[in-house]
């Protein structure tokens, strides 16, 4: 269960996508059900999987709310429940489900629930103090992406003996280094450029993301080195006031806003970067799922120590880590890496190593034995 499906864009709906695929794959049949948006309501297959999209009536800050949901997981008759968080009204329609039909079920959590407004910061209070500690109890486990985030939560610190680290996954083959990027750097007349690639969603609750903080560096880039181009690729609310920040600080000319491309052609935008940034502010970053994509394709990435960032970047080898909110360092690590192309492809070529332990095979196949450790409730299953 999720809130979305794509083709909706986003790292838990890319989580759902290739976790629900790759098991059916394996020989199981898998049923997503999931918010309507942006394909209307109804049942369709995709590669494979059942996808049973319902009516959304309301989002509550950014949530969808779908009231048929529990009788539909009610009725259903799996064999393992398995929701994504952060979304609580999923996570508690599913704990509800579990426990009325004594169906095992596993709970992968993302992140900690951003508090992006004094509003929302009052709502996830709530949902930690009181919420959280009603639905928790009916997941037989709970699913971590990154050790970093499992012991720093204090969420998942309080249901640390149901909590087992699975990281996400990456498709290796899709992304690779012999992926041919030269057709993006000749869209956007990057031929003589050095180009640093931002992927995320420009919402008001991707706040967290860092593309200001990003934009600001890239100002301070301008001076040194004027060859510095930003791709910007993702969209949303906030589009308008990032082209507006990047016309402030003069270098609306240096930056890229690309929008949300094709999956098909993601790879391509990758190929074409020189450094992927992840500038998140917060440990509202709870992995980082471009991060696996960006060394997949061969490529360094230099990110925010926060969330479940350093678990996934190993600070000089697969890219660098750079404190939160500080444009200066970022921009000087950024300045640093684009100097020396050995670092470059040494950084990239340990990235795809490690992106190849995380490949989608093995995550699959490690959260299909947790599966069948809930199911047989063999709690001494270790992974």
């Amino acid at each position: 269960m999720n809130s979305f499906f794509p083709p909706w864009r986003g790292g838990a709906e890319s989580y759902a996508y290739n976790l629900a695929t790759n098991l059916h794959r394996r020989g199981h049949e898998v049923v997503v059900y999931c918010g309507d948006a942006p394909s209307p309501p109804g049942t369709e297959i995709v590669d494979g999987v059942r996808v049973e999209r319902l009516k959304i009536v309301r989002r509550f800050y950014g949530t969808p709310v779908m009231p048929s949901l529990l009788g539909r997981l009610s009725t259903e008759g799996a064999d393992v429940l398995h929701a994504n968080f952060p979304s609580p009204y999923i996570a508690f329609v599913t704990g509800l489900a579990s426990g009325l039909t004594r169906t095992a079920s596993v709970l992968t959590w993302h992140n900690d629930l951003p508090k992006v407004t004094t509003t929302a910061g009052l709502l996830v209070e709530l949902h930690d103090r009181i919420l959280l500690p009603a639905y928790a109890p009916s997941f037989r486990r709970i699913i971590a992406t990154t050790k970093e985030y499992a012991s720093t939560s204090r969420n998942l610190q309080r249901f640390r003996d149901k909590v087992v680290v699975i990281p996400n996954g990456v498709d290796t083959t899709r992304f690779n280094p012999h992926v041919n990027g030269y057709g993006i750097r000749d869209k956007f007349g990057f031929w003589k450029h050095r180009v640093l690639l931002f992927v995320g969603a420009l919402t008001k609750w991707h706040r967290y993301k860092g593309l200001d903080v990003l934009l600001s560096a890239t100002s301070l880039l301008k001076n040194t080195d004027k060859n510095v181009r930003l791709l910007v690729v993702g969209d949303g609310s906030l589009t308008l006031e990032y082209r507006a920040l990047a016309k402030l600080l003069g270098i609306s000319d240096q930056v890229i806003f690309a929008g949300n491309v094709p999956d098909d052609v993601l790879p391509k935008y990758y190929a074409c970067a020189d450094i992927l940034i992840v500038p998140s502010k917060d440990r509202s970053e709870g992995f980082g799922l471009t991060i696996l994509e960006a060394n997949a394709t061969g490529k360094p990435v230099i990110g925010s120590n926060v969330g479940g960032i350093p678990s996934v970047i190993e600070d000089g080898k697969n890219g660098r880590l750079v404190p939160p909110n500080s444009p200066s360092i970022l921009a000087e690590n950024i300045r640093q890496v684009l100097s020396s192309e050995d670092l470059i492809a040494k950084l990239g070529s340990a990235g795809r190593l490690i992106a190849e332990k995380h490949d989608w095979s093995i995550v699959t196949e490690r959260t299909e034995k947790l599966y069948e450790s809930v199911q047989s409730a063999q709690e001494n299953v270790r992974f």
